[in-house]
């Protein structure tokens, strides 16, 4: 009973890579009747390959500013929690307080970050 068990804790990860390597031969085997079909034609498969450019950067500068405005407006709710304690209204919704004040700095980071980071797309 304790093998029947272990098979069906087995089979989703069995599926999980029997389905990731008949993904990869079917792309490899498309690729290959792809590149079989130019050579048939004539055309030179190194040119063609050759030519592609990967021009994504990721933007650490916006990531950065957006990790930093959302981490400040989270900080002075904390710290004005630990200035005023007793106050009920902070008590009762510090969680809504935390969100509201993540997002709002957010957002301001986030057109800081787009000010910011425009003047460089135009070169």
């Amino acid at each position: 009973m304790n093998s029947l068990k272990y098979l069906f804790e087995s089979l989703p990860w069995l599926g999980f890579c029997t389905a990731v390597l008949l993904a990869w031969y079917f792309f490899i085997k498309a690729r290959n009747k792809e590149r079989m079909a130019l050579i048939e034609k004539g055309a030179d498969v190194s040119d063609i390959y050759s030519k592609q450019e990967i021009t994504f950067r990721f933007p650490w500068l916006k990531f950065g500013i957006i990790l930093s405005g959302i981490s400040i407006g989270i900080a002075l709710i904390i710290v004005l929690f630990m200035i005023m304690p007793d106050n009920e209204i902070i008590q009762d919704g510090i969680i809504l307080l935390l969100i509201i004040s993540g997002v709002l700095f957010g957002g301001i980071a986030m057109i800081i970050a787009h000010l910011i980071d425009r003047p460089r797309k135009k070169e």
